[in-house]
């Protein structure tokens, strides 16, 4: 199956929103704070999808994860 580019960002932030919470950060606010950035782009990123690959590869950096880990569905 082919995934269009919006469908694959709302694929990313949901995986980011498991992988928060299966990190040792376990919240939205604990993790945005710790990367660095607000809550309600946290918020937007996981709501409304996240489709900036370098944001994507600085967050699987930050996890210690694979991209592919973020981007797979």
């Amino acid at each position: 199956m082919e995934l269009k580019s919006q469908d694959l960002g709302l694929v990313v932030g949901a995986n980011l929103k498991r992988l928060i919470k299966e990190s040792k950060y376990r919240t939205q606010e604990a993790f945005a704070f710790e990367f660095g950035c607000e809550d309600r782009t946290l918020r937007r990123w996981l709501g409304k999808g996240l489709y900036n690959l370098k944001i994507i590869q600085e967050i699987a950096d930050f996890l210690k994860i694979s991209v592919f880990d973020i981007l797979s569905e």
